[in-house]
């Protein structure tokens, strides 16, 4: 360990030495109005920042740089270690994470599909171990590979794969390892015991271990009491920790489940009011009791939410109800207008699908049936959407009342998936488009309120690094610079800022900042102190006739 901490010591030593571009400024303005004014002044096109033109000289930065200016998010959700990463190399991590997910997406569905070989509840339980295990996976991925420079943008990706994995998990693949002419038995083993296993597990485990807070109760009363010193202590104190993405994923699981199913199990809208109302009081509890803080992280994830994630699973109520309403009376046989041959009329001994004898009594004025496939799911070529038309010829199963909701569902589904598209191309085509070549700062309601010294519930960008195993942020400044110290957001009773800064580590640093203490400061100061972020405070004087 000792030599370990020796070459990270000759490293540090060795970078301070190194000269480091300025990645991000950030600048908190004392009015709204003069926030809207800079932003509104300085707005160019990612061409124009690009090409280095498109500004008056008197706007240029030190006289020949154009300024990508945009409004930031909040102080507490900005990921300071991560600003100075490329657009390349964040492509490449989220490459890299997707594959992976995609890689345990399969292997998850495996198992599930040798769980449902043995037990409907065996499947249930399956599932909602892999949907716990997932956003801790999700979350390690996201963490180890992936550079982010806001936290909402964190947890965003983190969403969308913890919501992938849940809705293939608990949705998709049981519909794609369940035989068609099973979808509708009852049985241990068939899709119906299945998804009520998995509504029933959702509605009492998640509730029962969340309340419980088993990890939780163990750090507080058995490993905390025992911790060695205070701060190992407080650390058990912390309250679990919890992430907006993780509790919509909790809320789109369940209405994708609810949706998909909605035409073959209509009770999933019984059991998805109860776990929602359910998980809406257990999420209040923990919130106020249980839960730590969390960063505020802006409105993506419920945008995303909102616009793409809420809309797909209304798309699937729509797209797969028609094919669920078309699969009925999931037999694969067809009437035809013959009627039996005479050496099957009479009476027949059988074997049911649980093994037991039974008589079947055919007359010889019965309707001749032959084999078909009523599954349109898995037509080829592919019939899209389901829609009455798509039944192949002589093989119509379809009455009358079926071909018309069918053909519902299946023009409502595309309705729907054109909404999406047009929701997707605005958001995605169209705005960047836009970005890249035109202005886009528009300022949103109406300018007001008191100025930023004047509210105390508002921090300054204060640059820091949380880590594991502190339970406060380490700072990556000099605060020697600004005045007012309630702008880093936080404060510990018990020891100074100077004792959770990162400058200090650094010899170099610590021998400048010792001199400077003592009176002695030099341009030598400043510029060793440039290997860290700079944090500078202009107190804003009120002159006379200000209003």
């Amino acid at each position: 360990l000792i030599a370990k901490i020796r070459v990270h010591e000759e490293n540090i030593e060795e970078l301070s030495t190194q000269t480091f571009e300025v990645s991000s400024v950030f600048i908190t303005y004392e009015t709204e109005e003069a926030q809207r004014a800079a932003l509104k002044t300085l707005d160019v096109s990612g061409w124009n920042v690009w090409r280095n033109t498109g500004v008056e000289e008197r706007l240029l930065f030190r006289g020949d740089k154009v300024l990508s200016l945009k409004e930031p998010a909040e102080p507490s959700s900005i990921r300071y270690e991560d600003l100075d990463d490329t657009f390349a190399k964040t492509v490449s991590q989220l490459m890299l994470t997707t594959f992976i997910s995609l890689v345990l997406i399969v292997g998850g569905a495996f198992l599930i599909f040798l769980a449902r070989r043995r037990s409907a509840f065996a499947s249930g339980i399956t599932i909602k171990i892999i949907n716990s295990l997932t956003p801790a996976v999700c979350s390690m991925l996201v963490n180890k590979f992936e550079s982010h420079a806001y936290e909402g943008q964190k947890q965003t990706s983190e969403y969308v794969k913890v919501t992938i994995f849940r809705w293939v998990s608990t949705a998709i693949v049981n519909i794609i390892i369940t035989p068609f002419t099973s979808t509708t038995k009852n049985g241990a083993v068939f899709l119906l015991s299945a998804l009520r296993a998995t509504f029933i597990f959702e509605l009492v485990t998640t509730p029962v271990l969340q309340l419980l807070d088993i990890g939780g109760n163990v750090k507080r009363h058995i490993l905390g009491p025992r911790a060695v010193d205070q701060r190992r202590m407080d650390l058990k104190f912390l309250g679990n920790s919890y992430t907006l993405g993780e509790r919509y994923t909790d809320l789109t699981k369940i209405l994708f489940l609810t949706f998909f199913y909605a035409v073959i199990f209509p009770t999933g809208f019984f059991y998805a009011f109860a776990t929602l109302a359910l998980t809406y009081w257990v999420d209040k509890y923990s919130l106020l009791r249980q839960w730590g803080p969390a960063p505020k992280v802006g409105s993506q994830i419920s945008e995303i939410s909102r616009d793409y994630f809420f809309n797909a699973a209304l798309l699937a109520f729509a797209i797969f109800g028609a094919y669920q309403w078309a699969g009925f009376p999931y037999d694969d046989a067809c009437v035809t207008t013959e009627n039996v041959s005479e050496l099957y009329a009479g009476t027949h001994t059988a074997i049911n699908g649980d093994g037991d004898e039974v008589n079947i009594t055919i007359a010889a004025d019965s309707v001749h049936y032959e084999v078909c496939s009523q599954d349109m799911l898995r037509f080829f070529p592919p019939a899209f959407p389901a829609l009455p038309v798509y039944q192949r010829d002589n093989e119509e199963w379809m009455l009358n009342e079926q071909e018309l909701i069918v053909a519902l569902f299946g023009w409502a589904g595309i309705g729907i998936l054109a909404f999406i598209t047009f929701i997707f191309t605005k958001r995605i085509v169209v705005q960047n488009i836009k970005a890249a070549f035109f202005r886009t700062y528009e300022p949103q309601g109406e300018v007001g309120g008191p100025r930023f010294s004047q509210v105390r519930e508002i921090f300054g960008y204060i640059p820091s690094v949380q880590l594991p195993g502190f339970p406060f942020p380490l700072l990556v400044c000099d605060l020697s610079g600004i005045q007012d110290l309630g702008l880093v957001g936080w404060k510990d009773t018990e020891r100074p800022y100077s004792e959770h800064s990162l400058i200090y580590d650094v010899p170099r640093v610590a021998e400048r900042l010792a001199l400077q203490e003592g009176g002695k400061h030099d341009s030598a100061t400043e510029d060793v102190l440039r290997i860290f972020s700079i944090v500078k405070e202009w107190p804003y004087e009120e002159n006379e006739g200000d209003n």
